[in-house]
């Protein structure tokens, strides 16, 4: 099959979205010519990617298969009027490089966010290859949660009725978190729709026993859908506790949660700024939890952050404030704790209880160990998702 690979986020930027799109790349490649159309660089920051480190993957530097967008805005810009017109820019390019090469590909596999790709891809263009949708966000539904967003309310009425003829144009959709099924059916009812989660390569599967001090570990944004006050409560309460805690930060209020650290003359609290995926993973792999914290809205906390899988792929306990299916992942398969919109209080006993219970710890690293063989390997997954590609059961 030739397939095109149309996403805003890829290697070599960091986040779960660009890793996933460079999995998704390397694995289909190896049984089917594949392109991939995306942007340069630049989440959370153009600058970072000036460090050689994160183009550590000599393959997809030397290919001629990814196609890079000239963009003439950027959408690192304060003003939402920039960032929109970005996303309008980007939106045309998509559209007209669709309308251009459409002819050339068997499958179209678009994802969101952003919103304004696949509308572009689907929308009002001829239909002759086949639509394949990947859904990683709820969008409109996640803005609600972001407060710089709420004066737009007024058009939510319009962004609703496009998301439902998204999905409805969509020959299939790949969602990465069961939570989203029950949603996009009830807009879409006649779409059928496969989970593929995200993943780990079998190369990067490696577990290591943490050190004698116990420590916690956050990976990832600090940005709108983040809970930066919960965050700044429990390093505030592991501090208290003398216990380690690691946060390696990016995004919108990274720059706060280092300034509060400083001021407050943290002992046992420590950050980092933005690393790598490798590293981020040996980081992870070398401690005792993993913690996730989102918002407390409906749509955040029904996502499955990718540092939930890739504690899980570290075989670290997870611990987290969230409902929904990741909730249910992790509870049902004892690889951490899941509290829906669990509060300080909740968190930092759960991370006493799994520091004050050795046998606990091991047991939640050996069933993590497990899981991840089980349900989050890309090499086991490729294959079925090939099968839904190539239209076979």
């Amino acid at each position: 099959m030739k397939i095109l690979l149309v996403t805003q986020n890829f290697y070599p930027e960091i986040g779960s979205g660009a890793n996933r799109f460079r999995n998704l790349y390397k694995h289909l490649s190896e049984t089917n010519d594949v392109t991939v159309l995306t942007t340069h660089p630049a989440y959370p920051n153009e600058r970072m990617y000036q460090d050689k480190k994160y183009w550590y993957d000599d393959d997809i530097n030397t290919t001629q298969d990814v196609k890079r967008i000239e963009m003439t805005t950027s959408k690192q810009s304060k003003s939402m009027v920039m960032r929109l017109l970005y996303y309008f820019e980007l939106g045309l390019k998509v559209r007209n490089y669709i309308k251009n090469n459409q002819q050339d590909y068997d499958v179209l596999y678009v994802t969101t966010p952003n919103i304004f790709m696949p509308w572009a891809a689907f929308f009002a263009q001829r239909h002759t290859t086949r639509r394949i949708l990947e859904v990683r966000d709820l969008w409109p539904d996640s803005l609600t949660g972001i407060d710089k967003l709420k004066s737009f309310k007024f058009v939510f009425p319009v962004l609703k009725f496009l998301e439902k003829r998204m999905y409805q144009v969509s020959d299939t959709i790949i969602i990465n978190n069961e939570g989203f099924r029950p949603h996009i059916a009830r807009l879409a009812p006649k779409v059928t729709q496969h989970y593929f989660p995200n993943a780990f390569n079998a190369e990067e599967i490696s577990f290591s026993e943490p050190s004698d001090d116990f420590k916690v570990i956050y990976t990832g944004n600090i940005g709108f859908a983040q809970s930066y006050d919960q965050l700044i409560e429990i390093a505030g309460g592991l501090e208290a506790r003398q216990i380690h805690f690691n946060a390696v930060v990016y995004g919108m209020n990274a720059h706060q949660f280092f300034d509060y650290i400083k001021d407050h003359d943290f002992k046992y609290v420590t950050a980092y700024h933005e690393k790598s995926r490798q590293e981020c993973l040996q980081m992870i792999r070398t401690h005792n939890i993993q913690l996730s914290i989102l918002k407390e809205t409906e749509t955040f906390l029904n996502v499955l952050p990718g540092k939930i899988i890739d504690g899980i792929g570290c075989g670290v306990p997870v611990v987290t404030n969230l409902g929904g299916y990741a909730n249910q992942l992790i509870n049902d398969n004892q690889v951490g704790y899941a509290k829906e919109k669990a509060t300080t209080a909740d968190v930092l006993e759960a991370i006493e209880n799994i520091k004050n219970n050795h046998a606990l710890e091991q047991t939640m690293r050996r069933n993590a160990r497990a899981l991840v063989q089980q349900e989050f390997l890309w090499e086991r997954n490729i294959e079925a998702l090939n099968r839904v590609l190539a239209h076979k059961k």
